[in-house]
């Protein structure tokens, strides 16, 4: 008997050692960071781009200022709404400014989609963007025209007083520390028409310039060159025109030369994967990476690899 209580109590033991050895290890088990391949770009500001939280590819930014004010880039699809809520709600809550670069569903859909829950516990101070006639989308995009509308609509509901929808070449919108300077009206071109409508800006956070193209394709990338000038459109940060494919050509790039870039895509598109491995796909993000690689860019972030913080 005396045995059997030793055993027993050995294997007793035994089996809470393991218990505190697993919730223990739980503890201290470092989480994933949202951090990429570099350190030190800015002075106590910060620029998180939030990863995609379906398989489509779509573009969200939130830029934190030295003194802590938010500014939103765009924001993703509505599926992504509840990412960016949580995002906000953990840097205080209040978006000083929200900018859309143009009215498709995975760059505006979240916001709507916030809107119309109520915001809950974000507020937003003021939204920017420029979007043309109602007629204009239904002629040259009928299929996405719906979009527009929707956004229109959840975009009143903020109140008048809170909607910069006419935002134009040369503006310049300071929040805080961080400067934003709008670089083109919407181009207006029958072909790829509400991407090539993407409205440019360059924000000087720090001593950084950072440059977001928003899906312009080589139409409104060959314009923008043409009206902004290389001098205009350089700088140290890029965000990848249309998720890393089918954007603005390598010439643009060139001519903003650059250190690093921020790339919108997941997996499938970052490696033109259409199921049958990389390359398989019709997508030209390859090309893009090669053009990068071309330029001598060795820091990438790619919201692939999850959400991406610069700082």
């Amino acid at each position: 008997m005396k045995n059997l209580r030793k055993i027993t109590a050995i294997i007793l033991c035994i089996i809470l050692s393991s218990f505190a050895f697993i919730n223990t290890d739980a503890k201290i088990k470092p989480q994933p960071s949202a951090k990429g391949p570099g350190t030190s770009v800015f002075n106590g500001q910060e620029i998180l781009m939030l990863a995609n939280q379906s398989e489509s590819q779509m573009m969200s930014y939130i830029i934190t200022t030295k003194n802590k004010k938010l500014i939103v880039v765009d924001g993703g699809l509505d599926l992504d709404a509840e990412h960016l809520r949580q995002a906000i709600i953990a840097r205080g809550g209040k978006v000083s400014a929200w900018f859309i670069s143009h009215p498709h569903s995975d760059h505006v859909g979240a916001l709507v989609k916030l809107i119309n829950d109520g915001l809950q516990e974000i507020s937003i101070d003021a939204v920017y963007y420029n979007f043309v006639d109602d007629d204009w989308y239904k002629r040259n995009e009928a299929y996405r025209a719906d979009m527009v509308i929707k956004a229109k609509e959840a975009f009143n509901k903020l109140g008048a007083e809170k909607l910069h929808g006419n935002i134009k070449t040369g503006d310049l919108i300071q929040v805080d520390d961080v400067k934003i300077h709008v670089l083109n009206d919407p181009y207006l071109f029958t072909v790829n028409s509400i991407n090539n409508s993407s409205v440019a800006l360059r924000m000087e956070i720090g001593s950084k310039r950072v440059l977001f193209l928003g899906d312009m394709g080589p139409e409104a990338g060959a314009a923008l060159l043409k009206d902004v000038g290389a001098a205009g459109l350089k700088a140290d940060i890029v965000q990848m025109a249309h998720h890393g494919q089918y954007g603005v050509e390598k010439n643009v790039y060139e001519a903003i030369r650059p250190s690093i870039c921020m790339w919108n895509s997941p997996a499938w598109l970052y490696d033109n994967d259409n199921g049958g491995g990389i390359g398989s796909g019709k997508w030209l993000t390859l090309q893009v990476r090669a053009w990068m690689d071309e330029l001598g860019v060795t820091k990438h972030f790619v919201i692939k690899d999850g959400d991406q913080l610069i700082k």
